[in-house]
């Protein structure tokens, strides 16, 4: 397991520059004391990014040196500002004034920091602040919070879990928050939780953790959390499973795990049998929880793979199955440098027999200057197949200016299919701009959506599906609410079908740039209020391709049927 660092910095310059000579006022130190600021800062998790605010009516005890004397000092809280009863004031000197609140409010003879064997939270503020100014508080967790999820097979047999820290909490210096300890604690007992989530706070050290689980059935099921360090206001989130269950990705810490074993790296004493079952040559690798991702986590996250481009041998792909289960990976960040050599994304190729299925990437950013021009946020490029997968709300924040980036893959040689990308922007000029792929060579790409894309940065001319599809299919997919100088489908096509394609009534560009013919009546066609095909019915329409010709030419294959969204014609349907 790995801290969930959760770090967010922000530093503001301003610089005023003058000529010539001003008249400036004489300031006047006030030794009136004002105490100000409420914001808590929440758990560093990113599920929870926003600060609280303390109630008016909350306490504190104040403590300071230099330039203030304060010593166990009650304030309480007005919705403004922190009053209390003689006020301490700034003295005569030009120190700073180095402050330690704490809420609730902490005193020095203060006995216990537990409540039925639970440690309480504890909130503090330390603050530098300089000779007559005001007092700013900024709050945060003095203690780390630490989140066992249980798996559902296992948490229905529990009537009891404990968990018992190997130290505990037996003083904090109010002067300066540091917290001493003794190498003893209470078992912390917890009743059977339905969601099967239990959480606790630990002292802010290293430390291992002892489990203890009583079924309803009688038995008894021991586990050890081994020696780990924990840091204030942090969360941390571990798994905890049966011995013989099924395998898969549950937390950060596995999936980055999983991203070294795979390449053949060492990464603890952790194994890929962890996250996948073998059925003959091909393992699948299941990702059995959303997980999210902080900057600091996705830098440990490795491109899956390192394949070269022009590499006849295949070395580097991806040659196995990565079932998302229909979850997502959030907030991933692809900013580590890659090889110019290399195809680029979170797996670098896709083998002809590899596949990732189900899986959501959600507020990815991609912002990488320079950098392998063969990228991309899913596949760099793709011989396999890409199913059931979408990006959302997803930005290109810097892209080298002639890079061959596609959004899902940059360059397509199998199939991809029931995918959709959704609300992705590019904030960087590029060349061309593509929501699915670059390069469509001999591939397919069947019953998929792009919505409400953003490639206005784009420079030149592109497609929206792709810029260039050579022997390739491009079957029943529809775009809508896309800003861009691109055609609906391609840039370039040559000896390739494209039917059943469905863009907006009123876009005036040409669907294809090449002057595509489409013989067949249903190849691409526009839909809106004053067409047979509409909003309300595009997604039957895509049903009946589905139904018909889509089960007609791939009886191997498992397309997704449309349902009609709130605010898109057009949804898949997940299975």
């Amino acid at each position: 397991m790995r801290i969930m660092n959760r770090h967010i910095f922000q530093n503001i310059l301003f610089l005023l520059l003058a000529i010539g000579c001003t008249k400036e006022p004489i300031k006047t130190i006030q030794n009136t004391l004002i105490i100000q600021g409420e914001n808590v800062a929440r758990f560093n998790t990113s599920r929870n990014t926003l600060n609280e605010g303390l109630p008016a009516g909350s306490t504190l005890t104040f403590y300071s040196q230099g330039g203030i004397h304060a010593d166990e000092f009650l304030l309480s809280y007005n919705g403004s500002n922190w009053e209390g009863e003689n006020l301490p004031e700034w003295e005569d000197s030009q120190q700073p004034a180095v402050s330690c609140s704490f809420c609730p409010p902490l005193y020095r003879n203060h006995q216990s920091f537990y409540q039925d064997g639970f440690l309480c939270d504890q909130l503090y503020a330390k603050a530098t602040t300089n000779y007559g100014e005001n007092i700013h508080l900024s709050f945060q967790h003095l203690f780390a919070r630490i989140v066992f999820n249980v798996s559902s097979k296992l948490n229905n047999q529990i009537s009891l879990i404990e968990f018992t820290p190997s130290l505990s909490v037996t003083g904090i210096n109010p002067d300066s928050g540091e917290i001493s300890y003794q190498d003893t604690a209470s078992p912390m007992q917890m009743e059977q939780n339905e969601d099967g989530i239990y959480s606790f706070l630990v002292p802010p050290t290293t430390l291992s953790i002892h489990i203890q689980i009583y079924t309803a059935a009688g038995e008894d099921y021991e586990s050890q959390l081994e020696e780990h360090a924990f840091s204030s206001g942090y969360e941390y989130i571990c798994s905890i499973k049966q011995d013989g269950e099924s395998p898969g990705i549950s937390t950060v810490e596995d999936f980055i795990a999983f991203t070294h074993l795979i390449n053949g790296e060492v990464y603890e004493n952790r194994s890929l049998e962890e996250f996948g079952e073998k059925t003959g040559e091909t393992t699948t690798y299941y990702l059995l929880n959303d997980l999210t991702f902080t900057e600091e986590e996705s830098t440990q996250v490795q491109m899956i793979g390192k394949y070269k481009k022009g590499d006849s041998t295949g070395k580097g792909l991806f040659n196995d199955v990565f079932d998302g289960k229909g979850h997502s990976l959030n907030n991933l960040r692809f900013e580590q440098t890659v090889d110019g050599s290399y195809y680029a994304g979170l797996f670098s190729g896709i083998s002809a027999t590899g596949a990732v299925k189900n899986l959501f990437l959600k507020q990815a950013v991609y912002n990488k200057q320079t950098d392998t021009k063969n990228a991309a946020f899913l596949a760099g490029i793709n011989r396999g197949e890409i199913s059931n997968c979408a990006l959302r709300d997803c930005t290109i924040e810097t892209i080298r200016s002639d890079s061959d980036l596609g959004c899902l893959t940059g360059w397509n040689e199998g199939t991809i299919v029931n995918c959709h990308i959704d609300n992705v922007w590019m904030k960087n000029e590029s060349l061309q701009g593509n929501a699915i792929t670059r390069y469509n060579q001999g591939g397919k790409i069947i019953n998929c959506a792009i919505t409400n894309c953003n490639f206005s940065k784009a420079k030149n001319r592109s497609g929206l599906i792709c810029s260039i599809t050579k022997n390739g299919e491009i079957l029943n997919c529809y775009l809508k609410g896309n800003t861009s100088k691109n055609h609906a489908i391609c840039l370039q096509t040559e000896n390739t079908n494209i039917r059943c394609c469905y863009y907006p009534y009123g876009d005036t560009r040409e669907p294809v740039g090449n002057n595509y013919v489409s013989a067949p009546s249903d190849s691409i066609m526009q839909y809106g209020s004053q067409q047979s095909i509409t909003e309300d019915n595009l997604y039957q329409i895509l049903n009946q391709w589905v139904h018909d010709s889509g089960a007609k030419l791939y009886p191997e294959s498992s397309f997704l049927l449309w349902e009609k969204g709130e605010t898109l014609p057009a949804i898949l349907v997940s299975p």
